[in-house]
């Protein structure tokens, strides 16, 4: 997920491609990748991008594994959109046809230059590394909790709502 196109960025990043009689899989090195687009200053989110690469990603109840899904739930003759993970959910909004999924989700967390300390449990720290692409300084460690700083395109609200939803 990214604000311009980053198919380019991704292309050079693919490694161990393999192909059957019916399939193709491959690989994508994200810690490069996400420091090509931060060195190109292109906001993207790297907590998505692997999800929003799949087939069928952007359609109501695609139904993929360890990804979010698109559902649409009718609540007094109004439908709604939500995004849904393992057993959560967060409603985006009303939903109607004219939507465009892809556009939901690439506006679903806005992006811009945050720098903040915040809390976490030990072991939402390896979680917090994967999503953010780097290792977090630890500045403390108060009542079994981890303080930890962190530079991101998320704010703190929006950094909790990802490390707990997902």
């Amino acid at each position: 997920m990214a604000q311009k196109n980053i198919q380019e960025y991704i292309n050079q990043n693919i490694y161990n491609i393999n192909f059957s009689s019916n399939n193709v899989s491959f690989e994508i090195d994200i810690e490069t990748l996400s420091k090509d687009l931060f060195a190109q200053n292109i906001n993207f989110n790297l907590i998505l991008l692997e999800c929003s690469l799949k087939k069928n990603f952007f359609s109501l109840n695609s139904n993929i594994s360890d990804c979010p899904q698109f559902n649409q739930k009718i609540f007094d003759k109004k439908k709604y959109l939500y995004l849904t993970y393992k057993n959560l959910s967060y409603r985006l909004g009303d939903n109607n046809l004219q939507k465009n999924l892809r556009e939901v989700w690439h506006n679903f967390l806005l992006v811009s230059d945050n720098s903040f300390r915040t809390e976490i449990v030990p072991d939402k720290y390896l979680k917090t590394k994967n999503y953010l692409g780097y290792s977090p300084k630890i500045t403390s460690y108060n009542k079994r909790n981890l303080e930890i700083e962190i530079e991101s395109f998320y704010n703190e609200q929006q950094f909790h709502f990802l490390i707990n939803f997902f």
